[in-house]
């Protein structure tokens, strides 16, 4: 039963508070604090791992330790669900923490926060996030909010028209280089961009992987990108591709193809195609635009397992065909498929159960199945590859080229260690940079904008303006602050002095990073990162803090227990 306690103030006004749905006022200057409480804990932990510090963390099913950088994105998220997840459980475990204000609003305030932000979480994330938000709550005014507005939106005018843009070979390859400590790694980046004619515009384009020899080795593949990959509604069917084993199914040999315009359920609109499939010894690859369910996936698993066993190659390969992510085209709308996958009768070859007058078979081959090179498939994704030359002008948008860089090394702790720091520098930095421009790291490009926000500061006559625009002005110094203190190890006297002279030096691209040194451009030195990664944190941490700040009431909910039967 559900216990509340009903408050009469007068009989006009009156107020219920219940231990299920406890309701707070955030003109609570504590519980706005305690809103950034949770995300305190986890700046402190990215930032142990920001710049050269690395973070020991030792995963749930791991026997050992392991060091993280922050420029390792995947591993940083685990750490972060590890953290939000540790949060559940000692609020299940603790039937204080399951009342009290401070542990409440420090898991809402970091869900919202992680929500906003799409899980792309950086240092740079929560240090802007927290220090913006304690000077907001100190002012808690809405021209203190608009003066924070005001100076971030300044900083990403005056970086977006400094950004650098690498528009030739030579300048790209002038960047990989000073990004690579190791020349192995650069010489092997450089072939990729030129397999790809330096033309690397999405980070799904070039794939790490685990490589079984001691030297990398480049795979290219050109074809036809499935967004969604081979059936996964049936674990039965996935067992006899072998997927959960392999997680990939790959033939390297001619397919057969058959395109099916509908559900398919019956067994018998099937079994003469994986017959004829069978008898050729060929895979068939079969795209649906329904679901393929019933006595049809029981006959294409049996057929499966059967040919396994007598070690015929032919197997059927379901994969379903989706309109969303081709560009909105039906399947019979879809002209560059059907030319694509060689159909015979081009558009009359696709198989319909109600209008067609043949079921596919051996005695109609020639008027159904169309024919393919070669596959690659998972649950996600399928790529399949046919030689066929296409019209003057014409473009297909999922005609792709995808590279699979396989690394090689002496040992499985070497090859982990570099798949992760050539993913990081092709996907992460390389490619976002092309796409985006680049800008100078170590938080360079934000001590740059210091004198822009100065004459926005002068300008300002509200009061409250002028102290947000501060607080955003003091965040462009300290970003530098704290490179400067990691990697080089200066003291707070030494780190102040050297941020002073880069924001007052012209140059967009010159820094001084060391101590009675001149000051240099640092993309000489690769001290480089995408401008897009920097321009998101920023509209990120505006969005948050316009959440944050338009809430005045908080309904928390408290974490019961599942009763057991």
């Amino acid at each position: 039963m559900l216990r509340c306690h009903l408050r009469y103030n007068n009989i006009q006004n009156r107020t219920i508070k219940t231990l299920h749905t406890p309701v707070y006022k955030i003109n609570n200057s504590e519980y706005r604090e305690n809103l950034l409480s949770a995300i305190k804990q986890l700046d402190s932990i990215l930032n142990s791992s920001s710049y050269n510090k690395q973070l020991l963390y030792q995963g749930k099913y791991k026997s050992f330790p392991q060091l993280i950088n922050s420029n390792d994105s995947i591993k940083l998220q685990k750490i972060i669900r590890d953290y939000t997840d540790s949060l559940q459980l000692n609020e299940a475990n603790n039937k204080l923490k399951q009342i009290d204000p401070a542990s409440k609003l420090g898991k809402i305030g970091l869900q919202l926060f992680l929500d906003t932000y799409n899980g792309k979480v950086s240092p740079l994330a929560t240090s802007l996030a927290i220090s913006l938000m304690t000077q907001y709550n100190q002012y808690p005014h809405p021209e203190t909010m608009k003066g924070i507005n005001m100076a971030i939106r300044q900083v990403q005018e005056y970086i977006q028209g400094n950004k650098i843009s690498a528009n030739s070979k030579s300048e790209v390859d002038a960047i990989v280089d000073r990004l690579c400590a190791d020349n192995k790694d650069s010489e092997i980046i450089k072939k990729i961009l030129v397999s790809l004619d330096y033309q690397l515009k999405s980070d799904e384009i070039v794939r790490v992987v685990r490589g079984n020899k001691t030297f990398d080795e480049i795979e290219v593949t050109k074809g036809w990108k499935f967004s969604n990959g081979i059936l996964n509604s049936n674990e039965a069917y996935l067992r006899s591709l072998e997927i959960p084993q392999k997680k990939l199914v790959y033939i390297d040999s001619k397919l057969l193809v058959l395109v099916y315009d509908g559900a398919l359920k019956d067994a018998n609109k099937i079994l003469p195609s994986i017959t004829y499939a069978t008898k050729l010894k060929k895979p068939l690859l079969l795209i649906t635009s329904g679901n393929c369910s019933g006595d049809a996936l029981t006959s294409i698993i049996i057929n499966n397992n059967k040919n396994k066993r007598q070690d015929n190659p032919s197997r059927t390969i379901v994969i379903r065909y989706d309109p969303k992510n081709n560009n909105g085209l039906r399947l019979e709308e879809n002209h560059n498929l059907i030319n694509f996958l060689k159909l015979p009768n081009s558009l009359g070859s696709i198989y319909s159960p109600n209008y067609s007058e043949y079921v596919p078979s051996k005695m109609c081959a020639d008027q159904y199945y169309g024919e393919l090179d070669s596959l690659k498939a998972t649950v996600d994704e399928a790529f399949l590859h046919n030689e066929i030359a296409w019209e003057d002008g014409q473009e297909c948008n999922q005609i792709q080229k995808t590279i699979t860089l396989k690394i090689g090394a002496q040992s499985e702790i070497e090859i982990d260690q570099r798949i992760s720091k050539i993913d990081n520098l092709i996907n992460d930095i390389i490619c976002q940079g092309l796409k985006s421009g680049f800008i100078p790291s170590y938080g360079i490009s934000l001590a740059k904008c210091t004198s822009t926000l100065s004459e926005l500061l002068k300008s300002s006559m509200n009061s409250y303006n002028k102290i947000g625009i501060e607080s955003v002005l003091n965040i462009l110094y300290s970003e530098m602050e704290k490179s400067l203190k990691s990697v080089y190890g200066m003291n707070s006297f030494e780190a102040t002095k050297n941020v002073s002279n880069t924001s007052n030096d012209p140059s967009f691209t010159n820094a001084q990073l060391r101590i009675q040194e001149p000051i240099q451009d640092v993309t000489k030195l690769g001290i480089v990162e995408p401008w897009n990664k920097l321009n998101d944190c920023l509209n990120n941490t505006i969005t948050f803090m316009n959440l944050l700040t338009s809430c005045n009431t908080i309904i928390s909910r408290v974490f019961e227990k599942p009763k057991k039967n």
